[in-house]
């Protein structure tokens, strides 16, 4: 059968194509994809050529929920109509899989899924749910610090996955998150989420911090990955506090933090890059129950006939976004 794609044929290129996909085996499962979501960090560093594994041309997106409509004969646990979170297929064609959510359809081994519901949510929970690894990313995290309550946490960057990280650290741990960016719009943007939020360019900013950190931070929480940025920070830390490494740091000229400095704190350094299922889980319960706000962290929507003005806007940065999501079976 064919399926629509989107496709990164080459560095800061995207557009859309055609796959075919082989007949569903015994242990795979046929999903037609309901929505999906922009990953912005990932997805950004794999269209510049940067993200470790990118080999081009390749189909990028991790964040997909689809209807399960044919089932392998070994299948036990999923039906045709249940509704999955899941973003591995596999086609025909030579292109790469940059874990492939972007497409209409998808073939591959059920055990790669997870169980959603038996019936189609509303659209407030398709919008929601289907940014689930993002904000799990954010929940794994402040797991890996291992924090406690009334730590101060200091994160550093107001993205996706920050913004959930302070969101949890607030509501699920009572803790007190302080947010820092380097963009007036996303610190605007963020203070809807928590009370403490500072502009690093501001000239009162070190002051400002200080101000709300006293006598130091218990955490750093770093997803922007700027080493002067996270040398400012660590200064701001308390003796033998935790330092959290969970952004992207390809640039190898530029990457270097002040390990002289954090040895001296006696800080203990952590790193993330992926997830358990149980992370997964808890989120989704922090989704559910309201706790993680995850609805007015989207700014865009398109359906799949404009989704390559959503990659326009992840291209070129402006205007301002932050979750874009796509609804593949709408018309228009």
């Amino acid at each position: 059968m064919k399926a629509n794609a989107v496709i990164f044929p080459s560095a800061n290129k995207y557009e859309t194509t055609e796959i075919s996909l082989d007949k569903v085996g015994p242990r795979d499962i046929l999903v037609k994809t309901l929505i999906t979501a922009i990953s912005p960090g990932t997805e950004r560093w794999i269209l510049r050529g940067k993200h470790i594994g990118t080999e081009f041309p390749c189909i990028p997106g991790y964040h997909r929920i689809g209807i399960v409509e044919e089932c392998g004969k070994e299948v036990k646990i999923f039906n045709p109509g249940d509704i999955v979170y899941g973003h591995l297929g596999r086609w025909n064609e030579k292109i790469h899989s940059m874990w492939g959510a972007h497409v209409s359809h998808s073939i591959f081994d059920y055990s790669h899924y997870e169980f959603i519901s038996s019936e189609i949510p509303d659209v407030y929970e398709l919008e929601t749910l289907v940014f689930i690894i993002a904000a799990a990313m954010g929940y794994r995290g402040l797991r890996i610090l291992e924090v406690q309550e009334t730590n101060k946490i200091l994160i550093i960057g107001a993205g996706f996955i920050g913004l959930c990280a302070a969101q949890i650290a607030l509501y699920y741990y009572d803790c007190i998150p302080i947010i820092i960016d380097n963009n007036e719009e996303r610190v605007q943007f963020a203070k809807k989420f928590t009370p403490n939020v500072l502009l690093t360019k501001d000239i009162n900013f070190e002051k400002e911090l200080k101000e709300i950190v006293k006598e130091g931070v218990d955490c750093i929480f770093d997803t922007a990955g700027i080493p002067e940025v996270i040398d400012m920070c660590v200064k701001h830390s308390k003796q033998r506090s935790k330092i959290l490494l969970e952004a992207q740091y390809f640039d190898k000229e530029h990457r270097a933090i002040d390990l002289d400095q954090i040895k001296h704190k006696e800080m203990t350094i952590k790193t993330v890059i992926s997830m358990r299922r149980t992370d997964r889980e808890e989120t989704i319960k922090l989704i559910n129950r309201r706790i993680l706000n995850i609805a007015d962290l989207i700014t865009h929507r398109f359906s799949y006939k404009e989704i390559l003005q959503g990659y326009e806007l992840l291209d070129k940065g402006s205007p301002f976004n932050m979750g874009i999501v796509f609804h593949w079976n709408k018309k228009n």
